[in-house]
Formats: structure tokens, sequence, C-alpha cells
């Protein structure tokens, strides 16, 4: 079965603003329980990726501009690719997201590692009952509550 990554993305892309402090984006990604902001310039054009983990651990974040600490290399792919072509990829970058693209190079998403463990979870069920447990209407629920247990370490 060869699924799309648009089938697994997500679609409203939060952004955040260059020249915007490191403090505020952390802050939106745990208002938002995200882990990547995509960082645009004056024009709205995508200019870097910023990850939970760029921002977490600095000692004065208010002070420092998000520019800073994103990184500047944005890898993308595009929307009819398979979830397996894109795994595979992320693993060979060692990057945990990618900015989905339409036909016209347009951007129209992000997929993040969780996005495919949840598709993998969802679709790889122990039990025939869990099937019924699990339905596409309280997974993305089930998705939150996994971020924030990963964010805690567990």
């Amino acid at each position: 079965m060869t699924v799309p990554v648009k089938d697994i993305m997500t679609r409203k892309l939060v952004t955040i603003q260059m020249g915007s402090s490191a403090f505020k984006a952390h802050k939106k990604m745990q208002d938002l329980r995200i882990r990547h902001l995509p960082v645009v310039d004056e024009l709205d054009d995508i200019v870097g990726v910023l990850s939970l983990r760029d921002v977490s651990n600095l000692s004065r974040p208010e002070a420092i501009p998000v520019e800073f600490v994103m990184s500047a290399t944005v890898q993308n792919m595009n929307q009819n690719t398979p979830i397996r072509s894109a795994i595979l990829k992320m693993l060979e970058l060692k990057i945990s997201s990618l900015l989905v693209i339409d036909e016209q190079e347009d951007i129209v998403g992000i997929v993040t590692t969780d996005d495919m463990l949840w598709f993998l979870a969802h679709k790889l069920r122990d039990e025939p009952e869990e099937s019924e447990l699990i339905s596409d209407t309280n997974l993305h629920t089930i998705g939150k509550l996994a971020h924030d247990l990963s964010i805690m370490g567990i």
C-alpha cells in the first residue's frame, strides 16, 4: 500500500516572522503543542525552520532572534511522494520535519516524525479490537496526548 505524504501532513502551517525572539517562538510552540515553526521573511517567504530543540535551552531566548538559531536549509518533498520515501529522506538527513509542496512548488503543509509515527501506530494495530477503539476522529486527540508525553520525555 502506497500512501502519499499529503494524507498525513499538517495542512495548516503555523509560521513565525523573522526578527521574532526565540522566547516568542518557544511560547508559540508550547501553546500550540508543535515542535516546528517555519520562519518567514517580510514577503512571507519561508527562509528557515525552527525546532523546539533549537530554542529550548537558550540562556536568554528573549534577546535572540529566531534567524540566529533556525536551520536555514529548508528541506521539502512533493505532496504525492510516498511516506516511505519521506521517512528515508528524513533519516538520511537526520531531520524531523519536511515542508510539503504541490506541483507548482507552493508550500501546502508540513510533515513531521510525529505525523509519521501516529500514522504507523494507527496502521500497525496489535489487536483487532483496537481498530474499533482508534478512529480517525479521535486519532488527533491521541496525537496531542502522545506529543505532550514526548515533550515530558516519556
